[in-house]
């Protein structure tokens, strides 16, 4: 088993780059998303006052638990999170069951030196800070019915001083830094190539 992680900024690309590896490797890769383990929202809370990109926003007990599962070839019952609700579906879960390739993308998937060492490959993804903007602006519209405004003033005040706190620094424990994230084949054909050989040891 290969376990791949995939980190960077909100609005880098990782998404993009997790589905292009995917669907490289298909049936032989499974993709763990750090998302489903935000911890609840407290009851009253504003969530435009709210730092999602902070360590604390995360429940790393309950993830740290399932890589090493993983690592193990068990199977885990992945607590499925709404965007919308900011808390977890209650009593919805989704089983994961271990493949060949798993791979594992998030904010802070390389956060923390227990979970780093998990890791066969880990790829962090540098994407200018204009870009990752433009990418959340357009992501949080879409997908998540926010106001540009409200995205703004969360960009001011949490993701941009936690991208330089917590996210970026992550770029020095990786093996490999991908710059522009999907528009880079390049990078993306020495990545899956790297991936490639390590399935067939």
């Amino acid at each position: 088993m290969v376990l791949v992680s995939i980190t960077g900024g909100s609005g880098a690309g990782k998404t993009s780059v997790t589905n292009m590896i995917f669907n490289h490797f298909m049936e032989r890769a499974a993709v763990l998303s750090m998302d489903d383990y935000y911890k609840n929202l407290d009851p009253g809370t504003d969530p435009r006052q709210f730092n999602f990109d902070s360590p604390k926003a995360f429940d790393f007990e309950l993830f740290e638990e399932h890589l090493r599962s993983v690592k193990e070839n068990k199977s885990i019952m992945v607590p499925v999170y709404s965007m919308v609700t900011y808390r977890r579906e209650s009593g919805i879960c989704r089983k994961f069951i271990p493949k060949p390739l798993i791979i594992v993308e998030g904010l802070l998937v390389m956060f923390k030196k227990e979970m780093r060492d998990l890791f066969d490959f880990s790829i962090y993804i540098d994407a200018p800070a204009d870009e990752r903007l433009i990418r959340r602006i357009e992501r949080d519209t879409k997908e998540r019915g926010r106001s540009i405004e409200s995205i703004i003033e969360q960009y001011r005040k949490f993701v941009a001083p936690s991208f330089e706190s917590f996210i970026e620094p992550q770029k020095y424990f990786c093996d490999i830094v991908l710059p522009d994230g999907a528009a880079n084949t390049t990078g993306l054909n020495v990545i899956i190539n790297a991936i490639e050989n390590m399935l067939n040891k």
